[in-house]
């Protein structure tokens, strides 16, 4: 299946964001299958982590707590879940019937994530990233972090758009 890099869908709840965006970027898949819910495709997407990102959850999780960042693991959930539940390891932001917002506010960085599904004669599957520092120790630790969660976001869109297709 291929992923491919693109740019924040032009009608995401995103686009209205008034604070300067310090990271962002997008990856997309198209798929013909449109039998899922949003919260299913949601549930999808983040419960196809490959081992290696599950291992690598946890050694970030062992290197930040030290630092006093959340450090949530992920959980198991269910696809009826509203705006402020916690889902997985992100809190609900926004749920359209066509995207879901959701995301995390720490000392050291904010960070937005968009599920964006726009049906048209193909369908396409676009998940956005958008992060704010709040300060240097946002910057340094997302430097560090960027490389991993390019690879993290494509694996997990490229094993849910496996699982999708086939269905």
């Amino acid at each position: 299946m291929i992923v491919n890099k693109g740019s924040l869908p032009q009608n995401s709840i995103l686009k209205d964001t008034k604070k300067a965006v310090d990271y962002i970027d997008s990856y997309s898949f198209e798929t013909t299958n449109n039998n899922l819910s949003m919260s299913e495709l949601y549930i999808l997407i983040f419960s196809t982590t490959p081992k290696w990102v599950d291992y690598l959850l946890r050694l970030r999780n062992k290197i930040v707590s030290v630092f006093g960042l959340k450090t949530e693991e992920k959980k198991q959930t269910h696809a009826n879940f509203s705006i402020g539940d916690k889902v997985g390891i992100f809190k609900m932001y926004a749920i359209q019937k066509n995207e879901i917002v959701a995301g995390e506010d720490d000392k050291h960085l904010n960070f937005r994530v968009s599920i964006y599904r726009e049906v048209d004669l193909k369908t396409t599957v676009t998940v956005s990233t958008l992060v704010y520092y709040n300060n240097i120790f946002g910057k340094i630790y997302f430097a560090i972090v960027a490389p991993f969660h390019k690879l993290i976001v494509k694996s997990l869109l490229k094993n849910s758009a496996n699982t999708i297709n086939s269905q």
